[in-house]
């Protein structure tokens, strides 16, 4: 396997039509501060205060429909990236528009057009019911009455929970509390959904269900936009037509999963040689 094989441009032309891509980042950046030591605040109060680089000159475009497996280790800036898409954090520089809208001038907008499902939901409030629960988080997505109870209704029938929606979340198992974090995530009908490890606390026979109903149910039939954060490289393969590999802030990779099966090239095989080509 040589490099030029392992490696695709992060070019995001190949295969797409005419249509504007429903996501396109220009060199971003993004800088935390650093807080300061109290030896430090003493020493020096006025010193600036130090920045740490988590994202650094990024530019890609994602087309409507893409299902994009986000790869890359720990630290890498994998979910401040997916933060930026979705409107919850600012770039330090650069520009990130979603679905027409700029997310710095248009926030509110570009964040309308995204829904998130997290692998760890503490954002639930345990002694409510599922219905509970959504009702709560439509509200604050404008939804009221009927357009909301209807949309309840859909959603829970959506993710198999339709036996279970007066049940109190305290009751409700790990695969259970995805699938209602995924009705929460989808009840502003985004055209685009980010899931940040989604199976990383569920056992095989619950990743194997929540995975067919991602790519079921959630993508064919819905043709949402898919931005999925995982370290299971068969979970990438199963979902996803493009993976987007970053690493110390930089997109190391970006290409169509195709074309490593036409190159003989397993996933793992491409991950590793699109970190060890940026090492060298």
């Amino acid at each position: 396997m040589t490099e030029s094989q392992a490696l695709v441009a992060p070019t995001s032309n190949q295969g797409s039509s005419q249509r504007a891509p429903i996501i396109s980042a220009r060199n971003v950046t993004m800088r935390f501060p650093i807080v300061k030591r109290y030896r430090e605040m003493i020493l020096h109060p006025f010193r600036p205060r130090r920045t740490c680089t988590a994202l650094d000159g990024i530019t890609l475009e994602i087309e409507q429909g893409d299902r994009i497996a986000v790869l890359g280790p720990n630290g890498a800036g994998k979910t401040t990236l997916l933060k930026l898409i979705g409107g919850l954090l600012l770039p330090t520089q650069g520009e990130i528009v979603v679905n027409g809208f700029d997310t710095l001038e248009h926030n509110s907008a570009a964040r309308k057009s995204v829904g998130f499902v997290l692998n760890e939901e503490r954002s639930f409030f345990w002694r409510l019911s599922g219905v509970q629960n959504l009702e709560f988080f439509g509200a604050l997505d404008n939804l009221w009455g009927v357009e909301l109870q209807n949309r309840i209704t859909e959603l829970m029938g959506l993710v198999g929970l339709e036996e279970a929606g007066e049940k109190t979340i305290s009751g409700y198992s790990s695969g259970m509390k995805q699938r209602l974090a995924l009705a929460r995530g989808l009840i502003a009908q985004p055209e685009v959904l980010i899931l940040d490890e989604p199976t990383r606390a569920l056992d095989p026979v619950a990743c194997d269900e929540f995975l067919e109903l991602i790519l079921g149910r959630i993508h064919r039939d819905s043709r949402k936009t898919l931005l999925i954060a995982t370290h299971r490289l068969e979970e990438a393969v199963k979902l996803c037509n493009k993976v987007l590999i970053i690493d110390r802030g930089h997109v190391k990779a970006f290409g169509f999963l195709a074309n490593l099966a036409k190159d003989k090239v397993t996933l793992l095989q491409y991950y590793r040689q699109a970190l060890i080509a940026e090492a060298k």
